[in-house]
């Protein structure tokens, strides 16, 4: 069975074989070692308790990005957002400059589909950062109050 095929039937992307294909994890077509192994993978695919200590190894600073652009299924896509999301506040960054930006670091030239994508991750990203901007005690920063006398928890008998 071919991986295309595979994908077809199953809760495991095509863009994930193609990655595993391409770092020879895994072969095109598909052999019976090969297809016992992805059946496991498949039982456990999107399980919280398989996904929880895989993110629980990243630090916090490089687990909140990731988790923040999963939402986009293109490298380019998450980099555009990225870039917006980390321009310091008041700087503008221009669509021409960004779209030119895209097409020179990922070699393509963007259809205007790609371009309609660009700004609804535009819209996303600012929605992202009017959010940031209106809680700015991000998570980083927030500390437990170990204090007993300013604490809300109240023990009873």
């Amino acid at each position: 069975m071919d991986i295309k095929g595979y994908a077809a039937n199953s809760r495991l992307p095509l863009k994930t074989l193609k990655w595993m294909v391409a770092k020879a994890i895994i072969s095109d077509p598909l052999t019976d070692n090969e297809l016992i192994g992805l059946e496991l993978l498949k039982k456990l695919w999107g399980k919280m308790d398989f996904i929880r200590p895989q993110l629980r190894q990243m630090n916090k600073k490089n687990r909140k990005p990731f988790i923040e652009t999963c939402k986009f299924d293109t490298k380019w896509e998450r980099s555009a957002y990225s870039r917006m999301m980390n321009i310091e506040s008041g700087e503008r960054l221009s669509m021409k400059k960004l779209i030119r930006d895209i097409e020179v670091t990922f070699l393509f030239e963007l259809s205007i589909f790609q371009i309609k994508r660009l700004y609804q991750i535009r819209e996303i990203a600012y929605k992202a950062r009017k959010k940031q901007n209106q809680n700015p005690q991000n998570d980083d920063t927030k500390k437990s109050n170990n204090d007993p006398d300013k604490s809300e928890f109240v023990a009873t008998k």
